[in-house]
């Protein structure tokens, strides 16, 4: 290639790279505007999720075309790869690149991994475009991004077909592209003709992808970039231990996120990593009953525009945070860029992020499970209530009712903490304070204490844990709320007060193993009194009583009692926040005459009830009650019973049968049937 045209490439090539620079770093600017966070630790860890996640794919492979993602994934890298010796050998033909510019077996990779990228773009195309699911948006912007791939690819085989037609090297002697399209398009070509050809789909080729390059970090395939970092930075804690925390009492100012910097870097990144695949949305429970949260919404189109227009009004104006602005200091704003003041004026929650849209979260957790970027959303929707609960004090009556009832009865349902070990008198459960020596410390929560229905599961667990000579006792008048509903309510205080309480009455005791009916409750003891310097083995109750008929210390009767058709929930906080699918659906197996069946959305697909995140608590005032639709996706299967492991699902469950006049379906946890065969 004449100096000229090296020269040109030169020009274009520094225009490309400053424009990809400076389009990075703005983006690296505003990441950098969230607080701290250490997500820098466990190295070898961090690897071994990384090289699972992003460059093993494997939580996309447990989707459906997950595997044409691998290959587009893998493909992208390699036509990457292929640009060095593409540009190099092109603008230098007597430089070849090791390796990469000499080697037929990369050639022949690279040439199937383009040919599966094309046809998996072609796949995606009818997805969007044909089939039309719902959590894909059909923009003219995906339509431009499937060109300019297929357009690269397109390009960089024409300009090495020419070659081949002209003289094929050797490092393109298991390459089928190339002569495929040399056969097709140059087989009559005249030598001239064919450098012309070579260089005019070289140049084009060159000009695609250096669009390509800067358009990549002014568009929402940042992620291309974002989602590998995002992968290695994910949160190593378990998945119900992941809430960020932080002392009211030994923290002064803001509580919880009220402004967007005050999310942590990693939390901002979380918005560019975004592909808007939708997978979130697909299963959340708020979203498909009609209500507006949409968390793939929330995070690549609210968060991330406000970010990125909230953070070029602060640099415009030299600031890096409005904390601590008076009404003054924003007078002075205003003056100076009304715009810009204008932006930096709106509320994150209220404004910006709809109060509908915090509090319709039910934190089952299905969105950030299902995310194949690693992407966090619960946290936030639960950083963002703590600063209405806590600076603003803006949230529901019946909510604040729940908290009062907490705070001066230590429950939410405001019944008497005296009665809280009333439902255990005709048991003989001993209370702690009197029992002596005992194996185990049943936790029996505020629903299992003073819910009528939960009642009948706890006794039915103290049942199974005497038949099989398990010493037990519960707290009983001791024990308060552990604290979960309040967390994720947003109440820090609340739920700090009485988890603090908790853990210094159970190292009083010198417990050291917990046995509960409430996944909940479980979730808090286990994942969250740690951090409080609470540290004790929690068990699921249905783990435990499986334990037990495992190793014998437990039999049932033989003989079946009755055909029950069952079709089983996952609770989301046994399920996708603990991992344990199993032990509840081995108890329900061990019955005998019980047909066990799935709804369609199970396991870590499992749709919520509509209790959690403090949803017990609240109305709901917009779309279908979350659930009813559960209990429509049960009696698909036409069940005569709904198994449950947990009292929220226990109640919401049978709720839903009463409002859809499901007569003769009994909801029942594993508990209950077990205690009746003994």
């Amino acid at each position: 290639m004449n100096t000229l045209s090296v020269l040109l490439f030169f020009v274009l090539a520094a225009v490309a790279l400053f424009a990809f620079g400076a389009a990075l770093k703005t983006k690296l600017e505003f990441i950098r505007l969230g607080t701290p966070e250490n997500r820098f630790d466990q190295p070898g860890k961090r690897l071994a999720a990384f090289s699972a996640r992003v460059l093993l794919q494997v939580k996309m492979l447990k989707e459906p075309y997950g595997l044409i993602h691998l290959f587009v994934f893998w493909g992208f890298i390699l036509i990457v790869l292929g640009e060095i010796p593409f540009i190099l050998q092109g603008l230098f033909p007597a430089i070849r690149v090791p390796l990469l510019g000499t080697s037929p077996v990369f050639y022949l990779l690279k040439d199937i991994l383009s040919a599966l990228v094309v046809v998996g773009l072609f796949v995606g195309l009818i997805r969007r475009w044909v089939l039309k699911p719902r959590r894909l948006y059909r923009t003219a912007e995906a339509g431009l991004v499937v060109a300019m791939i297929l357009l690269v690819i397109l390009t960089e085989w024409l300009t090495g077909a020419a070659e081949w037609a002209l003289e094929p090297p050797a490092a393109y002697s298991l390459s089928f592209g190339y002569p495929l399209l040399a056969n097709l398009f140059f087989s009559q070509t005249a030598p001239a003709a064919l450098e012309t050809w070579h260089t005019a789909f070289w140049w084009l080729h060159v000009i695609i992808f250096l669009g390509f390059f800067v358009y990549i970090p002014n568009s929402k395939h940042l992620h291309v970039l974002a989602a590998p970092f995002n992968g290695y930075f994910a949160n190593l804690r378990p998945a119900g231990a992941q809430l960020p925390t932080f002392d009211p009492l030994a923290e002064e100012g803001e509580y919880g996120v009220g402004r967007v910097e005050a999310f942590s870097w990693k939390h901002l990144l979380d918005s560019f990593a975004c592909g808007e695949c939708g997978r979130c949305m697909e299963n959340c429970p708020a979203n498909l009953s009609g209500k507006l949260l949409n968390p793939k919404k929330l995070l690549c189109r609210t968060i991330k525009e406000h970010l990125l227009a909230r953070g070029a009004a602060l640099k415009k104006l030299g600031l890096t945070s409005t904390q601590g602005l008076t009404d003054e200091d924003f007078a002075r704003l205003e003056r100076r860029d009304p715009e810009a003041a204008a932006v930096l004026k709106l509320r994150l929650a209220g404004d910006v992020v709809t109060e509908d849209d915090i509090w319709a979260c039910t934190t089952c957790g299905s969105c950030q499970n299902l995310c194949p970027v690693s992407n966090e959303h619960v946290a936030k929707i639960v950083d963002l209530r703590r600063w209405l609960v806590m600076n603003e004090d803006r949230y529901a009556p019946e909510l604040r009712l729940a908290f009062r009832n907490s705070e001066s009865k230590f429950n939410p349902w405001g019944v008497s903490w005296s009665e809280r070990g009333a439902w255990a008198k005709e048991s003989g459960v001993p209370q702690l304070k009197t029992a002596g020596e005992i194996d185990v410390l049943f936790w029996v929560g505020c629903a299992g204490s003073f819910d009528s229905r939960a009642q009948e599961v706890s006794r039915a667990v103290a049942a199974i844990l005497q038949a099989a000579g398990v010493r037990l006792a519960i707290l009983g008048r001791e024990e308060k709320c552990c604290g979960d509903f309040q967390r994720r309510a947003g109440n820090e205080y609340l739920f700090r007060r009485m988890a603090k309480e908790n853990i210094e009455l159970l190292q009083s005791y010198k417990v050291k193993r917990i046995v509960t009916a409430c996944p909940h409750c479980l979730n808090t003891l286990k994942n969250e009194y740690p951090a409080l310097g609470g540290e004790f083995e929690v068990t699921h109750h249905t783990r435990f009583i499986l334990d037990l008929l495992q190793s014998g210390r437990l039999s049932l009767k033989t003989q079946a009692e009755e055909d029950l058709a069952l079709v089983y929930h996952d609770s989301c906080y046994l399920g996708r926040w603990q991992g344990e699918f199993e032990a509840p659906r081995e108890l329900f197996r061990l019955i005998p005459g019980l047909r066990l069946t799935e709804m369609e959305r199970c396991r870590d697909k499992s749709y919520c009830c509509g209790a959690g995140g403090a949803r017990m608590w609240l109305e709901e005032h917009l779309g279908e009650r979350i659930n009813n639709v559960r209990v429509k996706q049960a009696l698909t299967q036409k069940p005569q019973a709904i198994g449950a492991n947990c009292p929220y699902c226990l109640t919401m469950l049978e709720d839903g049968v009463k409002d859809l006049d499901a007569a003769g379906v009994r909801v029942i946890d594993p508990a209950e049937l077990i205690a009746q065969r003994l």
